[in-house]
């Protein structure tokens, strides 16, 4: 594209932009975040399968996971914190009969050889060593069995630096941020690619639609925190102000497109 003039800008683009703003407020219809759970109702789940969420934080999905499927779920994660939460909230919803917790890492799964039907695995495999945690969720599948995987990919907009700060705060893996790279260790461990779906910035639209996320609040964070940012570390320490940045930063560049969330759906190849 030939360099705009100041003529052009200010005599033709600006002039009369309103048709081009017009169709900028126009609603895309974006997916909400719950289309997760649609995706993996299209797998036809039942209520005798039993379910693998690996890296379940607090238990949300796994408890809704069993809620509209019914499926027994077994929700494993390595933080202590989370595993904590997750049995209190389990406890909570009374589903101790279907939904179990468990302390371990996707790499080393509490479970023998083909146990489980699906493994559902969300916001996850940017921070594991990736070919040993794939091959463990294709080792606990039975054969058909299928992994519903939302995963986060960096773009070619997102600049190394930006790329190399973000990674470091927010405990990333830099290799896992590449579809290729997901996909060519998927196969090694023993999957096909049954599915690819480019979410990219439609949850975070849709979030923004709802009233449900105010892209403005984590935008001023991160100005403020430019500004004192040497007053803020003082006080708190690097990484825990790094640490701040990456969670504002994440949804923000998913807008801007530098982030780009994708679902996968694997099936265990030698079915």
């Amino acid at each position: 594209m030939a360099r705009t003039s100041v003529e052009e800008l200010y005599g033709e683009l600006w002039a009369d932009d309103s048709a081009v703003q017009a169709e900028l407020g126009r609603s895309l219809d974006p997916r909400e975040t719950s289309s997760l759970y649609e995706t993996f109702a299209a797998l036809d789940p039942v209520a005798e399968d039993f379910v693998v969420d690996a890296g379940c934080r607090d238990a949300r999905h796994a408890i809704e996971l069993h809620r509209r499927f019914g499926c027994r779920v077994l929700a494993i994660d390595p933080i202590v914190l989370h595993v904590t939460r997750a049995r209190e909230r389990v406890a909570d919803a009374g589903v101790e009969d279907r939904v179990e917790v468990a302390q371990a890492a996707v790499e080393a799964l509490p479970l023998p050889d083909g146990a489980a039907d699906f493994v559902w695995c969300r916001d996850v495999l940017n921070h594991v060593d990736l070919p040993n945690a794939l091959a463990e969720c294709a080792r606990v599948l039975r054969p058909g069995g299928r992994m519903l995987v939302y995963q986060t990919f960096a773009s070619q907009t997102l600049e190394p630096d930006e790329a190399r700060r973000l990674y470091r705060a927010t405990a990333i893996a830099a290799e896992n941020m590449r579809a290729a790279y997901l996909e060519e260790t998927a196969r090694a461990s023993g999957f096909a690619i049954a599915s690819v779906d480019p979410i990219d910035s439609e949850w975070r639209e849709r979030m923004i639609e709802d009233g449900a996320w105010d892209p403005s609040e984590d935008l001023l964070a991160v100005a403020r925190a430019r500004r004192r940012e040497t007053e803020l570390v003082e006080r708190f320490g690097r990484k825990r102000v790094e640490a701040a940045l990456g969670d504002a930063l994440w949804g923000v560049y998913q807008l801007l497109g530098k982030l780009r969330p994708t679902v996968y759906v694997l099936t265990r190849s030698d079915a």
